[in-house]
């Protein structure tokens, strides 16, 4: 299980954070959002039951379950599954409630067809506990179901560092190859891509594909927001078309890996 001063320090990050508006609020975190339903689409099957582990309010769970999927969600901060239930207190295909990414013996196992691993492997220190979260995603998986997991990139690091005039403080949590290290203290864990692939090698899963959910979008807001509507529709266009290009993938913020239970 995550330590207690780990779990307290990431409720009391997201009790007093606004997650709910974080993907919808500006053009540029619209593209991540718009980026990963994509994805989920594309893999998606009529009448499929999905579970989302780390919903936060449900951005993306309550979006699936008004277009018709029988969906459950769960999140480790109390807050955010409160929002869940008021925004979704209309919707007869949607449940949530509070749990840890480490422990869903709730679920039995082979239940899902579509998992959705959108928060613990942010805020996860140590190779057990990020182990353990990639197979209670796969145990509550069905056999041949498709298993997708966001994560963060190290080499994200230290562009945006730039833009937030940080870069000396990023400089000190990262080691001699400039990967980021596991302090809980500082709430996001990041990886490089070849690590986050390594995690998987010895579970019953299989590689589908990686992908740049926001790609170069958290570096240019204030640029992207000012495009017209027609400009804004073509890098739009060209994010989707390059989101699966490993030179595209390294310095997006936000990445998600994409595998099929075996």
């Amino acid at each position: 299980m995550v330590l207690n001063k780990s779990k307290n320090i990431i409720i009391n990050k997201y009790t007093n954070y606004n997650e709910d508006e974080r993907l919808v609020k500006d053009r540029a975190h619209n593209i991540e959002f718009l980026t990963t339903m994509r994805y989920i689409q594309k893999y998606l099957k009529p009448g499929a039951k999905i579970l989302e582990i780390g919903a936060a309010t449900g951005r993306y769970s309550i979006t699936l379950a008004k277009m018709g999927y029988d969906v459950t969600a769960v999140d480790l901060t109390p807050k955010h599954v409160e929002i869940m239930k008021q925004k979704s207190k209309r919707l007869k295909s949607f449940q949530c409630m509070v749990a840890d990414a480490l422990d869903l013996n709730m679920f039995k196992d082979n239940s899902f067809d579509l998992v959705l691993n959108f928060g613990p492997m942010y805020h996860l220190f140590n190779l057990k506990d990020k182990n353990k979260a990639i197979s209670e995603t796969l145990r509550v998986a069905k056999k041949n179901a498709i298993c997708m997991f966001a994560y963060l990139s190290s080499s994200s690091l230290i562009p945006y560092s730039v833009r937030t005039n940080d870069v000396l403080h990023v400089v000190s949590l990262m080691d001699k190859t400039g990967r980021a290290k596991d302090i809980p203290e500082e709430i996001f864990a990041c990886s490089y891509i070849e690590d986050f692939k390594k995690l998987f090698e010895k579970t019953k899963s299989r590689y589908i594909t990686n992908i740049a959910t926001d790609g170069i979008s958290p570096y240019m807001r204030e640029w992207i927001e000012q495009l017209s509507k027609k400009d804004y529709e073509a890098f739009k266009n060209w994010h989707f078309m390059t989101c699966e290009r490993l030179d595209h993938q390294g310095l997006s913020c936000h990445l998600l890996y994409i595998c099929k239970k075996k």
